[in-house]
């Protein structure tokens, strides 16, 4: 079972104009007027070439930065990009466990039903909602609320070889209304701005709901479809989107080392994973970046 994602005139007309009488013949310029002329083109002529040339890079910058071209910087739109993501990022229990989970927009598979009353899908983890997988109920929270609200589980993929790496995802669905984020559409390249939005552990608070976190894409480890990340995951970020300026996920956080070899290596598992093990996804499709 799968997702596919595939008026009058108001002035008066005007007689033409009478004939005027022939001017005088002019003298023609001398030697004098004419290098006059001249010097005065080129002047003329390496103005518009100056203005041009100052104001093509301007024009090429700001068309970037509106675009969010720039994946490198703190986006410009920094507080928006952060009240999206948070406001898209929900908390996921299942049993004893709570992680994260980010809204998606996919369409609706045309060979079931099942989804029929859930049109509303999120990503998360796997293990988030794999004590679940019995028919224990699985809740989401959305940022702001008291209640959980009733997730199904739609479809999720787990498994681990050394050619591919892990799978480690689950779709959810939901009769409540979850705000979205758009999967990225290009792969992320090491020392791109990242943020990465979840309900994280703590010792201190036992809800930190929206908590976010920034740091930079460390690798991308192509073949496995997996990104390393500088920037801080904690038990809880689970499921939540690891997101770039432009406001997209690039991948859902899913693991950290731990180890004393390591120290600030947090794992997420790149957009085209999903495609390979949840989504139906035609050749050409965005989220599978070129793969």
């Amino acid at each position: 079972m799968s997702f596919f994602d595939d008026g009058n005139n108001p002035f008066a007309a005007q007689p033409f104009a009478s004939p005027q009488p022939m001017l005088p013949t002019k003298a023609r310029p001398s030697a004098l007027s004419w290098i006059s002329l001249g010097l005065a083109g080129i002047s003329f002529l390496l103005t518009v070439l100056m203005t041009i040339f100052l104001l093509v890079p301007a024009i090429s910058s700001s068309a970037q930065q509106g675009s969010g071209a720039d994946l490198y910087s703190q986006p410009k739109n920094f507080d928006a990009v952060v009240a999206k993501a948070r406001a898209a990022t929900v908390t996921v229990y299942c049993g004893d466990w709570a992680g994260s989970g980010w809204g998606i927009d996919l369409a609706d598979d045309p060979d079931t039903t099942a989804d029929d009353a859930y049109p509303y899908e999120i990503v998360t983890n796997y293990h988030v909602i794999k004590d679940c997988l019995g028919g224990s109920e699985i809740t989401i929270r959305l940022p702001g609320e008291t209640d959980a609200v009733p997730a199904k589980l739609y479809n999720y993929d787990y498994k681990y070889t050394e050619k591919t790496g892990a799978t480690d995802l689950a779709i959810l669905v939901t009769a409540t209304p979850v705000p979205t984020l758009s999967p990225a559409s290009a792969e992320p390249e090491p020392g791109q701005w990242l943020m990465a939005v979840g309900n994280p552990n703590s010792s201190e608070f036992t809800d930190m709901e929206g908590h976010v976190t920034f740091g930079r894409v460390s690798n991308f480890m192509r073949q496995f479809n997996v990104i390393v990340t500088d920037t801080a995951l904690n038990h809880g970020n689970s499921g939540g989107p690891l997101v770039n300026s432009r406001g997209e996920v690039v991948g859902t956080n899913t693991w950290i080392d731990i180890s004393q070899q390591a120290e600030n290596i947090g794992y997420a598992i790149s957009i085209p994973k999903l495609c390979e093990a949840l989504l139906t996804c035609k050749p050409g499709n965005p989220k599978l970046w070129g793969q």
